[in-house]
């Protein structure tokens, strides 16, 4: 993983929630295993055997980056999923006509819960 990948992961996995527990344990120790073909940084991730599983936690967790807009570009997401306890997808939302190339800067995040 890139520090960029590093930052937003662990900028979601601050916030506090229900089985969050072991996800950023899990984190130390992910492995990018695919990058989505539209060219945005959104990646499959890998956890390593070893690592410890979320039992509480399956699919979209309850908990989004809020991505402020620049200029005139509209706002978007970055949202996270767990498959089986194991940290799996970590995924830029955008609603232009080109993908974002990179994540977004750090102050320009905003943690959130959302409703389920």
């Amino acid at each position: 993983m890139t520090d960029d990948d590093h930052r937003v992961l662990d900028l979601i996995l601050a916030a506090t929630f229900d089985g969050v527990e072991p996800l950023p344990a899990q984190s130390r120790s992910v492995q990018v295993v695919g990058r989505c073909t539209c060219g945005c940084p959104s990646i499959d991730l890998a956890v390593t055997v070893d690592a410890p599983r979320a039992v509480r936690v399956d699919g979209l967790v309850p908990v989004e980056l809020n991505i402020a807009p620049l200029a005139e570009e509209p706002p978007g997401q970055v949202i996270l999923f767990v498959r089986d306890g194991e940290l799996s997808y970590l995924e830029l939302v955008f609603y232009e006509d080109r993908p974002p190339t990179g994540w977004p800067a750090s102050d320009r995040l905003s943690l959130v819960s959302i409703d389920r």
